[in-house]
């Protein structure tokens, strides 16, 4: 703001006038983006765990990528009880983020053979495209039918790779995993987010988690030669202190750059009640340290997800917007007894965490008053020199009012001298 000769104070205030005498308001009814199928599908029970590819620069016509996780309410045998929704993976796609169609009514990657590591359930985790731009690599989580001290078939959890030729509609595994349990982190190594050189400035870095029994632990991992294989590096994110609202664990959690840092959205486990929800940590050195951020969790069940996500929300995925917003990712359920799990998506436009900057996913806005409430108190959005170039792009992610917005502010703006 420095560019305008504005004083972020002074724009502090003008903006509070102007959100106070806005009659905008913020469509807040979300509901899923992509649910479970019709019935007789592999994926007619529930689906899970995003994974969200942007369209690749300069391919004409290239579409957003959702790899996720879900099952009809069995595994491979039968005679498994499944205790996850995993079971086989899945792809859609969409031309703008917002709208999902199923790339085939077939799963795209399946269990292995019997006999195998992989043979019960397997589960997406990460993919991303090579340096050739054509090709992709999924790291997935799996189990065979082995039980370990007593648990059920299919905790002893490990991570392998596959790669596709085909845009992801098929996939070619290696035949052993990348990275197994260790008895000294828990039962099982799963549910991977693996980091390129590009995001931690040194080598990649793969971020899993386990659970010991008792509480949820996240771990990293390093890899010198492309992710061919990985060194464990220990703890990277433990459970919160006593009373916090995740001292029962960290589980999935997703990685994106986010102002000058990398930021997890992780899921945190409520000791007692078991309630998961969502909340952030942050990385100054490339993702082998985090803290957590002092704000309350940026999600909860019931919250700004929807009725749809009464019971639970987890598996986050975020993914960077133009002008500093974000696009979370995330699967939801309504109860026990109604509806099995979905994947639903929300905005914060100008990247804060804080609950209430989350809306619907591309839902327009009537007025811009929501979003400058949040600019207003949000001290992060105000620093020396940031032009006013920073308002517009974030004023657009708000859907069709766009125009309407801009107007608005610069019309208030110049109105104070300001253009």
């Amino acid at each position: 703001w420095a560019a305008c000769g504005l004083p972020a104070q002074r724009l502090r205030e003008m903006l509070s006038a102007l959100v106070a005498t806005s009659t905008g308001t913020v469509a807040t009814r979300t509901l899923p983006v992509l649910q479970p199928s019709a019935a007789g599908r592999w994926d007619s029970s529930n689906v899970a765990s995003p994974v969200v590819l942007l369209p690749r620069e300069g391919v004409a016509g290239d579409p957003w990528r959702m790899f996720y996780y879900g099952s009809d309410g069995t595994w491979s045998d039968a005679a498994a009880t499944p205790f996850l929704p995993t079971g086989k993976c899945g792809l859609a796609t969409s031309a703008d983020g917002l709208t999902w169609t199923r790339a085939t009514d077939e799963c795209v990657f399946a269990p292995g053979e019997r006999g195998a590591w992989d043979s019960l359930h397997v589960g997406v985790g990460d993919v991303h495209w090579n340096e050739d731009g054509r090709s992709l690599t999924m790291y997935y989580l799996a189990a065979g039918d082995e039980a370990v001290d007593g648990a059920p078939a299919g905790i002893r959890m490990r991570i392998g790779r596959a790669t596709s030729e085909d845009g992801g509609l098929s996939w070619a595994r290696e035949p052993e995993p990348v990275v197994s349990a260790d008895a000294a982190e828990g039962l099982f190594a799963s549910w991977p987010r693996v980091l390129p050189p590009a995001l931690t400035g040194g080598p990649w870095r793969m971020l899993y988690h386990s659970f010991d029994g008792r509480r949820w632990r996240a771990f990293s991992c390093r890899s010198d030669d492309g992710g061919a294989s990985w060194t464990r590096e220990g703890l990277a994110l433990g459970p919160g202190e006593g009373g916090a609202w995740d001292e029962q664990g960290v589980g999935t959690r997703c990685v994106v750059p986010w102002r000058d840092r990398l930021l997890m959205i992780y899921e945190g486990v409520e000791a007692g009640s078991g309630t998961h929800r969502l909340g952030g940590a942050a990385s100054a050195d490339g993702g082998r340290s985090w803290e957590r951020l002092d704000l309350p969790p940026l999600l909860e069940p019931g919250g700004a997800g929807g009725d749809w996500t009464a019971q639970v929300v987890g598996t986050p995925y975020a993914v960077a917007l133009p002008g500093g917003g974000l696009r979370l990712f995330f699967c939801g359920k309504p109860s026990a007894e109604r509806g099995g799990m979905c994947i639903g998506a929300l905005d914060s436009p100008a990247g804060r965490l804080e609950a209430d900057a989350w809306l619907p996913a591309g839902k327009r806005v009537s007025g811009s008053a929501s979003y400058l409430k949040g600019m207003v108190e949000s001290p992060l959005e105000f620093r020396s020199g940031e032009a006013l170039d920073n308002l517009t792009p974030n004023l657009k992610l708000l859907g069709g009012a766009a125009a309407v917005s801009a107007a608005l502010v610069g019309g208030f703006l110049a109105a104070n001298g300001v253009l």
